[in-house]
């Protein structure tokens, strides 16, 4: 805009200042008292989109296109006002004309025209746009940005996480760039690499809600509940949330177990906007998840006759409706629910309702197309699976005799300062849930259900090679500090016996004996068969470490692993322990737990047959098998693998042994 007469630089003058307001005031006065240059008009256009108010500045960016129809500018801010109001059809179709790699101004109409088609959810044709850019530029931080988010939309978590990393690299002091790379790392569930881009998100802009909240979402996934919770409040403080917001905020603190707060946020949000079905959803999955079946049937019929699409809900209703044994209404409402959403929850939801009903072959066709699904999609963790398989090998051959001659006597020596844990291990669906369960009811206990102290504890001691050289000072270190990960998730513990209930934490037991020689371990068994039918229906709500239990061999492999491992430590190190049985539990629980109460140094007390009354007052079961615990005993579940049996039988020739050293004999061979 050249040599602006007194009016236009008045405008001008009040622009620098920073008075936008009266700058947009005064120029549109200026507007209406006649002819003024294409270059002014679009001048107050910015002005107007500055202030916030879009569509008067596409209104005054569309007359500059048709002052100056030759002109470039004004056509490339329509575009982008265009854009940014949403309007992306149209503004796809204002870039298309003059987008071209061969000059500046055509490959910003082509970042238009990608961002429009990403707005729009066109995710491979966005790719493309953006991939061409970087192809020509590699410097083009918003198109390697742009590349990421397609990528991510597309569900290539790989590309995504690459782009938007060089994009950080580019520009590494935007918040912005370092939230889409915390968002690509949990899609590819890289946990710490999620939360060190967060905490540089946040570092970059403290105030920041998207930054606090997605460092938030990495925190909550990695255990880290306690932090997590402290920057979602901090979150909430940072601005007036919407209805969006806190239904996002309640998600993750469901994530949390911060499980009364969650339902309040969702209520919150509902209350704001009784339409949002993403709050609806979330209250109802906490009312399923919270076993609040009677509630989460009056909720659904109450989310129905707002008008929400009803098979939006129908895997909800499905699971309520099996929870409260009408299975065939359950089965109706499972198979009404879209195939194309939620589809490894729609097979798996299928196939055990199916399996209720006595139908073996549906059940089992439901969960191998879940299973089939689970392994597609998380076919990068395959080789993660079979590292951690390879893991209990390895420590298998390490852990011997004269290894064990190594370790220093010092140990009995070491006064301890709170009572040394019992601690609950088997494999995967074994019923270690049931029985810390019911030793919850116990007033001299506190549960820990696969919380993080062991995991904490093991990734502070590194290899297990290290444990002869442990020093009386460092043992006492590596004492406090469990105790000290206990206390995070448990305070009130005072000297109460710490039932540690963790499965697989059996691959830390020459660790945990080593700083608590006096602990006791139970291990408990179940009929193998039965284990690795209960994985296979169960996978995914596994760990991505457990990738191989999409099929039966795979769950075998891992299976003849663990439990290797533990004979060896069980025959080498001398540790207290005792064998708990599934089958012997569900058949006679009173003769079961007094025997294990017993072991565990617990006096006998009733409250631990009623593991109804411990479900109630728990709320929450972190474990798969959270909604059969909350139902009475029953010993369907014994036994089931025969209904199964002609899908098995890859797995007789590493599973065959076990039966005998189990002492189950009623082995299939």
């Amino acid at each position: 805009m050249s040599g602006p007469n007194p009016d236009q630089a008045s405008v001008l003058a009040l622009a620098k200042s920073g008075n936008i307001a009266e700058a947009v005031r005064r120029g549109e006065q200026v507007l209406e008292t006649g002819p003024v240059e294409a270059s002014f008009v679009l001048f107050v256009g910015m002005l107007c989109c500055r202030a916030g108010d879009l569509d008067r500045g596409i209104v005054h960016f569309e007359s500059a296109v048709a002052l100056a129809p030759d002109e470039v500018i004004p056509k490339v801010e329509l575009a982008r006002a265009v854009l940014a109001s949403g309007a992306t059809e149209r503004a796809e179709r204002l870039a298309s004309s003059m987008a071209t790699l061969e000059t500046s101004v055509g490959r910003e109409m082509l970042r238009i025209k990608a961002r429009a088609l990403l707005q729009a959810e066109h995710g491979l044709e966005a790719a493309a746009c953006f991939q061409d850019l970087v192809d020509v530029d590699g410097a083009d931080f918003e198109s390697w940005s742009g590349l990421g988010a397609s990528h991510l939309l597309n569900g290539e978590v790989d590309g995504a996480v690459n782009a938007f990393v060089r994009a950080t690299r580019l520009r590494p002091t935007i918040a912005a760039f370092q939230v889409d790379l915390t968002r690509a790392h949990l899609a590819a569930k890289n946990l710490s690499a999620a939360i060190e881009s967060g905490r540089k998100a946040v570092a970059l802009s403290p105030t920041n809600p998207s930054a606090l909240l997605e460092y938030a979402r990495a925190l909550g996934s990695h255990g880290e509940h306690d932090a997590a919770l402290v920057s979602l409040n901090m979150v909430l403080d940072a601005e007036t949330p919407s209805a969006e917001r806190l239904c996002e905020v309640a998600g993750i603190e469901f994530v949390c177990k911060a499980f009364s707060q969650a339902e309040n946020h969702y209520r919150d949000a509902l209350a704001i906007d009784q339409a949002l079905v993403p709050a609806w959803l979330g209250l109802g999955k906490l009312l399923e998840r919270m076993n609040r079946t009677a509630e989460l049937l009056v909720h659904i019929e109450r989310v129905l006759a707002l008008g929400i699409d009803p098979s939006s809900l129908a895997l909800l209703k499905a699971q309520a409706l099996m929870a409260a044994k009408r299975l065939q209404p359950a089965m109706d409402a499972a198979l009404a629910a879209p195939a194309d959403v939620d589809s490894v929850i729609r097979s798996q939801l299928i196939g055990k309702i199916a399996d209720r009903m006595g139908q073996p072959d549906v059940a089992f066709n439901a969960f191998a197309d879940a299973n089939a699904l689970l392994a597609e999609s998380g076919a990068s963790a395959r080789p993660d699976a079979r590292n951690y398989r390879e893991t209990f090998a390895k420590m298998t051959t390490i852990v011997t005799d004269e290894w064990y001659a190594t370790w220093p006597t010092f140990l009995p020596t070491i006064a301890p300062v709170r009572r040394a844990p019992l601690f609950i291990f088997g494999f995967p669906r074994s019923g270690t849930t049931l029985i810390d369960t019911m030793l919850a009811g116990h007033p001299d206990s506190v549960v820990l259900e696969e919380e993080p102290p062991i995991d904490r504890l093991a990734e502070r001691m590194g290899a297990i090679e290290r444990l002869p050289d442990l020093t009386a000072l460092e043992v006492n270190e590596l004492r406090n500090f469990y105790f000290a990960e206990v206390d995070k998730v448990a305070p009130d513990v005072g000297n109460k016996l710490i039932v540690d209930k963790h499965p697989l934490g059996l691959g830390s037991t020459p660790l945990l004996h080593r700083i608590f020689p006096d602990a006791r371990f139970v291990f408990v068994e179940r009929h193998p068969y039965d284990v690795i039918l209960s994985c296979f229906m169960t996978s995914a709500d596994m760990d991505l470490k457990l990738a191989d239990f999409y099929d039966f061999k795979g769950i075998a492999l891992l299976y003849d692993s663990v439990l290797n491992f533990w004979e060896k430590c069980r025959t080498t190190l001398p540790i207290a322990t005792i064998s708990a049985r599934y089958e012997r539990l569900v058949a006679n629980p009173k003769q079961e737990l007094t025997m294990l109460a017993k072991f565990a140094g617990l006096d006998w007390n009733e409250n631990i047959l009623d593991h109804q009354a411990s479900v109630a007052a728990r709320g929450y079961i972190g474990s798969p098998s959270y909604s059969q615990v909350s139902e009475p005993l029953y010993a369907r579940a014994s036994g089931r693998w025969r209904e199964y049996r002609q899908h098995m039988g890859a797995i007789d020739d590493l599973i065959a042994p076990w039966l005998t050293k189990l002492g189950y004999e009623d082995a299939p061979l």
